[in-house]
């Protein structure tokens, strides 16, 4: 999370600057600088042509402009089943950021949305006040308008689909001379977005971090999971200990579960796996998952996770030999990444 100074003149509700471009690039709508009235409209026209044609990405290069017009310029995107993307070493701020939102998966019901940003990209939001010339208005007066633009944006990030409010109305509470940029799994997620381009670098100790953010989410957002979630030892050579490790854990020894155990253990490894978990995990011989350990509490009853990831995502078992259950998930690869910490 970063948050930085900005000029004033970019933050307000309008700006008297030159209107927004939009320009057909191949399968993109470049759009670039500010957001001014008539914006909407301009775009609605430029894209009219093309909306029978492939798939449209609205790329932004913004410092933001006009906040009702942002707005609807996100409803012409969303109305026109066009995706929004910030490229890296770009910028999409303020009103472009909430014109963002309104990305939309092409030929999809109104709740599929294709919002996409590259590592490097400046997707930033904050606040927004409103200027009368030269007149100070009075405090009872800001807080009102203050009020009325949150629950405007609110319904329109609610319309617009896949926004956590929660999120939004955090952001919207940063002082209109500073800019919250977009940058931590938490946030990425919250606004419904996909990291495009090549895929960041794991930190060491990924395994950890995603076994706690699958436990974390299976416990809820009340109670801290890191307690709960041990060591992990480096990934065995092949499926063969996996196996094994993964029997220990979800059939513990005893004269109930010896049949159960002779058998799994006489299978292939990857398909005594797959039977564990439930269903086939295409687990890689060269690149078996890796077992972290857990610990019971607080209702909590997993005795260890097992995670794995490729450039398609993160995959984590959490395994529980009480109840002898296997609880699957597969996320996105931002679920081996600290939620809260930058990734660029």
């Amino acid at each position: 999370m970063k948050r930085l100074l900005f000029s004033l003149a970019l933050c307000a509700l309008s700006t008297a600057a030159h209107a927004m471009e939009f320009q057909v690039s191949s399968e993109t709508v470049l759009a670039t600088g500010p957001i001014t009235k008539g914006d909407a409209d301009k775009f609605a026209a430029t894209v009219a042509p093309l909306i029978d044609g492939p798939l449209w990405t609205v790329s932004f290069d913004s410092p933001g402009g006009d906040l009702m017009e942002g707005m609807r310029l996100g409803e012409a995107i969303h109305a026109a089943y066009a995706g929004t993307l910030v490229e890296s070493g770009r910028n999409c701020l303020s009103a472009c950021a909430i014109a963002f939102l309104g990305g939309k998966s092409f030929g999809s019901y109104a709740h599929q949305v294709r919002r996409e940003i590259e590592p490097g990209a400046r997707l930033g939001y904050h606040g927004f006040f409103s200027s009368r010339d030269d007149q100070v208005e009075l405090v009872n007066e800001v807080l009102d308008l203050t009020r009325l633009v949150n629950a405007l944006l609110l319904d329109y990030a609610t319309r617009m689909r896949e926004v956590d409010g929660g999120l939004l109305s955090e952001l919207l509470t940063t002082a209109p001379a500073e800019m919250e940029m977009i940058d931590t799994p938490t946030e990425i997620s919250g606004l419904g977005i996909s990291l495009m381009g090549e895929p960041l670098p794991l930190p060491v100790d990924w395994p950890r971090i995603a076994c706690r953010n699958a436990v974390q989410a299976m416990i809820g957002a009340f109670a801290d999971a890191g307690p709960l979630v041990g060591a992990y030892s480096e990934p065995p050579p092949g499926l063969t200990i996996t196996a094994r490790q993964m029997i220990d854990d979800k059939y513990p020894a005893d004269s109930d579960t010896a049949a159960l155990r002779g058998l799994l253990a006489g299978l292939d490894p990857g398909d005594a796996i797959d039977l564990m978990v439930g269903q086939p995990l295409y687990a890689d011989p060269d690149n078996p998952p890796i077992r972290v350990a857990l610990s019971h509490g607080g209702g909590f009853l997993g005795d260890a996770c097992y995670a794995m990831t490729d450039p398609s995502g993160v995959t984590t078992i959490v395994v529980n030999g009480i109840d002898r259950k296997a609880t699957l998930r597969q996320d996105d690869p931002l679920f081996a990444h600290e939620p809260e910490q930058p990734l660029w």
